[in-house]
Order: C-alpha cells, then sequence, then structure tokens
C-alpha cells in the first residue's frame, strides 16, 4: 500500500505546480502544544505540555518535505508514552494549480494523531467572496517512539469531507461550513466564524455530530461548541535564506464545550497547520496577505 502512495505523488509531478517558498529553503522551527481537561475526578485538571521541533524542505516544483518531533516536558494525567521523545509527523507532499483557478494538494506519510496514509485537499475560488473545497483520506493507525514501533495494518479507514468559504473583506471575517466523514468512522457538521486581524485570528465554531453518551454527567450529546484563536509569532516576513531557524509560525489555543474526545476528530499533514492559514497557496481571502 505505502509504495503505490509514493508512486502515486511522483506520477503527480508532470503537472503544474508552484510552492509557497523559495526552491531548496529549509525551516527549523520550534514550538510548543498545551493539552488540558477536567475529566478525571482525581486532580482539577490533566496538563500536557509537547516540545515540538520540527522542519520543512522545500524541494521546488511544489514538492514538501516536513517533518516533526513531540516530547511531553510536562505530563499530569496523560499517557506514560508522551513522556519520551517520539516522531510525531513526517510527510510528503505535492501542491498543483489548474485550470480554472482550481488548487490540489496531496500529502503521503505520517500524519498527526497517530495516522498515515494519504491525504488529498482541493480548494477551488469560485469568486472575491465565495470558495468551495473538499478533502479525502485513506490513514490507518501507527505509533513510533524510541521503544515502540506499531503501524496497523488492517483498518484502514477512508474520510471525507466537503464545505465552503464565506468571505467579507470589508470586514475580514469569514464564515465556513463542513461535514463529512472523520478518523473514528462518525459523521459530522461544523460551523466557523473568524475575524482576521493583522497577526490574529480569533473565532468561534459549532458542531452537530452523532449522539455521545458522557458517563461522568451521564448525558448524551448531539452537540458541542467553542472558540480558537491563532497568534501568528515573529518573525512574519519570509527569510530569503537557505537554511531558516525560527519559532512555529503560530500558537493556537482551542476551548471545547461539552467535547467527548471522539466526535469529528481530523488530522494535520503539516506541522504548522492552522485555522488561520490555507493549506495551499490560494489567493483569496487571507491567502490574499501572505
Amino acid at each position: 500500500m505505502k509504495k503505490w502512495i509514493f508512486l502515486g505523488l511522483w506520477l503527480l509531478g508532470s503537472i503544474v505546480a508552484h510552492g509557497q517558498e523559495r526552491a531548496g529553503q529549509v525551516d527549523l522551527f520550534c514550538g510548543a502544544e498545551l493539552n488540558y481537561n477536567d475529566t478525571d475526578y482525581r486532580r482539577l485538571y490533566n496538563v500536557l505540555i509537547n516540545v515540538t521541533p520540527g522542519l520543512k524542505w522545500n524541494m521546488g516544483h511544489g514538492w514538501m518535505t516536513a517533518g516533526q518531533l513531540s516530547y511531553g516536558a510536562v505530563n499530569y494525567g496523560y499517557a506514560e508514552k508522551y513522556d519520551y521523545i517520539r516522531l510525531g509527523m513526517a510527510t510528503l507532499s505535492k501542491e498543483m494549480a489548474f485550470w480554472g483557478n482550481q488548487h490540489v494538494k496531496v500529502t503521503a506519510g505520517l500524519f498527526n494523531r497517530e495516522r498515515y496514509g494519504l491525504d488529498a485537499r482541493w480548494m477551488m475560488p469560485i469568486n472575491s467572496w465565495l470558495m468551495v473545497q473538499a478533502r479525502a483520506g485513506l490513514t490507518n493507525q501507527w505509533w513510533l517512539s524510541y521503544d515502540e514501533q506499531t503501524f496497523e495494518g488492517k483498518n484502514w479507514t477512508p474520510t471525507g469531507m466537503v464545505g465552503a468559504n464565506v468571505w467579507i473583506d470589508k470586514w475580514a471575517t469569514e464564515f465556513r461550513l463542513s461535514g463529512g466523514r472523520y478518523i473514528n468512522k462518525d459523521y459530522g457538521m461544523e460551523g466557523e466564524a473568524y475575524c482576521h486581524f493583522k497577526h490574529c485570528t480569533i473565532g468561534a465554531y459549532v458542531q452537530w455530530h452523532e449522539p455521545f453518551y458522557q458517563r461522568l454527567t451521564k448525558k448524551t450529546y448531539r452537540h458541542s461548541g467553542g472558540f480558537r484563536v491563532v497568534m501568528m509569532l515573529p518573525p512574519y516576513k519570509k527569510s530569503d535564506k537557505d537554511v531558516n531557524i525560527r519559532p512555529a509560525s503560530n500558537f493556537r489555543l482551542t476551548y471545547s464545550a461539552q467535547s467527548d474526545g471522539f466526535s469529528m476528530k481530523k488530522y494535520h499533514t503539516d506541522p504548522e497547520e492552522n485555522e488561520r492559514e490555507y493549506q495551499m497557496n490560494v489567493q483569496w481571502g487571507t491567502g490574499l496577505y501572505r
């Protein structure tokens, strides 16, 4: 299966492509992840702080290699596996532009949320205020650390989502609606609203998903929601150096109410993926200011 994934990426090299950075440039960066929840009766919060060094290598012609390590510097209440240095992500991607302002990105490798496989995204701006998009993936479970290696081979999970974005340029505000099938084989829909500032994005979201029984509250939930904040970190201008050492591009904060830890979970294919920046070089919405 894996050899066919990489063969497919190689064949896509004949299609018109473009990259987001200068060809040959290598970015070395480091970020941090804060995870906490109050679902454990033994303490007020379970807390996990991961340090996440990573790299990106722009190979030219739309090809990109990315990788990331993760280490739980602080761990109160989470699984013991987070105490070790882990490979968090290792991917090879190809970005392409087609006729009619269509954009496609195909990524293969090890994603976050311990998924590996193949992911394909499509975006197409219709006009200055409307863009449609879709995403499809075929993934399986994996785990890799210094003392454990696991690649599940019998539980391939197809996922797929479709959606639309509406952009209001006067207020730099964006509305998004999407839905589909997620990595836990569940279905749902999500509505999002974001206000974009110069170096920060603030938004709220609501989700409708399949019924989930919460043992602690002894209630069944079909809805959840919360807010998200994306803070872009300096330096804000792209460097012309062959090797660029910098902090991670952003810091994300997500608060979820009535989250069950299961419904509508997605994987990331980019170590710096966030809700402010699109995963392709699309000249629309926030992509106009990259």
